[in-house]
């Protein structure tokens, strides 16, 4: 019993001076040896430095060496190389004058003198009035019927039952007036009692481009007996 005991207390010891012995063989080689440092990681974006521009270098401009004139009284002995040609003179300027008459008396100009461009004046031709009657179909409004007078039938051509169209083509003079009538389609029992008729109307005056004209129609008359 007494050497278990002994045996028991030497064992820690043991165990503590290897674990001595372990450090002094591996940890502390260890801790001699420098650890790796960290790589820096470097910037995605690296700022330039701007170059400077170069200096300028001015040129002193070319100069031509001109050999000294020689001159005698004031005027070069000389000739020159090459004679340059004149540049072309403007033409004087005339100043604008009255314009004077035969007698001698000046007259006003209206402005246009000598050495300005006469101007001229276009007028409007004039308006030449027609020298025929105008259709109706050339005016731009038609002649208004003022005074209407209905013709008289006939006894003769009623008792012998004659109707139809009588066509008649007539000419208004400047007033409105019938001035001339002509048959174009004839009934001779009824043209008459039209031609009387027609001659008892009245139309408004006709104007074309603000001139009074006479005026060309046709007039369509149709007789018909009542039952």
């Amino acid at each position: 019993m007494p050497r278990a005991s002994r045996f028991s207390g030497s064992l820690p010891v043991s165990i503590a001076v290897h674990l001595v012995a372990i450090v002094i063989l591996v940890v502390v080689p260890l801790t001699d040896l420098g650890l790796p440092m960290p790589i820096e990681v470097a910037a995605p974006y690296i700022q330039a430095m701007a170059v400077p521009p170069p200096p300028l270098v001015r040129l002193a401009p070319a100069v031509t060496a001109v050999p000294p004139a020689k001159y005698r009284d004031g005027a070069p002995i000389d000739a020159p190389d090459h004679i340059a040609p004149e540049a072309p003179r403007s033409a004087p300027m005339v100043p604008d004058l009255p314009v004077g008459d035969a007698s001698g008396a000046i007259a006003d100009a209206g402005g246009v003198g000598v050495g300005a461009p006469a101007t001229s004046v276009l007028t409007p031709p004039a308006i030449q009035k027609p020298a025929g009657p105008i259709r109706v179909s050339e005016l731009v409004q038609a002649p208004r019927k003022l005074v209407d007078a209905r013709p008289v039938y006939p006894d003769i051509a009623r008792q012998a039952r004659v109707e139809g169209t009588v066509v008649l083509e007539a000419i208004l003079d400047r007033t409105g007036r019938v001035d001339q009538l002509r048959v174009v389609r004839s009934i001779p029992l009824l043209d008459q009692p039209a031609i009387d008729a027609v001659r008892q109307w009245r139309y408004t005056p006709s104007t074309l481009n603000g001139q009074p004209v006479a005026v060309l129609m046709t007039i369509t008359i149709r007789f018909t007996l009542q039952p």
